[in-house]
């Protein structure tokens, strides 16, 4: 059994306090999301980071630096980019036609094919936001047959699910992802 770590979105528009969509309490899941990097990463375990290619609207070339990776995040393993969060690609398995993707993906961004060449059968989906695109990436992992996990510490919710938050806590566990406290201890 191989076990991965899938970082979604920690990007600047998300964490910065002055980001385009700042996530509350979003500096907080930087220190949770890389306490669960350096576990993966003493484990030998693969880790697989997403980065929304357009998450909000952005000014041409991106000159506040929205979509890059967090400055304070550790990076020890393969960035695959995904979305446009801004139409709704919020999967870490998802990129759009209108973005480069590999060859003949069909919109599907790189994710599952690292996964598979990983061997991976078993992911840990951190990183944010728990109600958007790490609930959409655990959701597809579990469909494409992946056993999937979501450490609560390790996000942030946003507070999109319109039931509130529990609500999309209950919609993940009857989508068969595993949510808790403390699965980095897994690695």
């Amino acid at each position: 059994m191989t076990s991965a770590l899938i970082v979604v979105d920690m990007q600047n528009a998300f964490i910065r306090p002055t980001g385009a969509l700042a996530v509350p309490d979003a500096a907080t899941v930087v220190d949770a999301v890389n306490e669960h990097i350096v576990s993966a990463n003493e484990a030998g375990r693969p880790i697989f980071y997403t980065r929304d290619v357009a998450p909000t609207q952005l000014p041409q070339g991106d000159p506040d630096r929205q979509t890059a990776l967090h400055d304070d995040l550790l990076v020890r393993g393969t960035v695959v980019d995904k979305g446009p969060g801004k139409h709704g690609g919020f999967s870490g398995f998802v990129l759009s036609n209108a973005h480069s993707a590999g060859p003949g993906t069909g919109g599907l961004s790189d994710l599952a094919e690292h996964l598979r060449t990983a061997d991976v059968d078993e992911v840990a989906v951190v990183g944010l936001a728990a109600d958007v695109c790490v609930a959409a990436t655990a959701r597809d992992a579990r469909r494409l047959g992946y056993r999937a996990t979501i450490p609560l510490e390790a996000t942030a919710f946003v507070h999109a699910h319109p039931g509130g938050d529990d609500a999309a806590l209950t919609d993940l566990a009857a989508a068969g992802v595993s949510v808790g406290q403390g699965a980095h201890h897994a690695y």
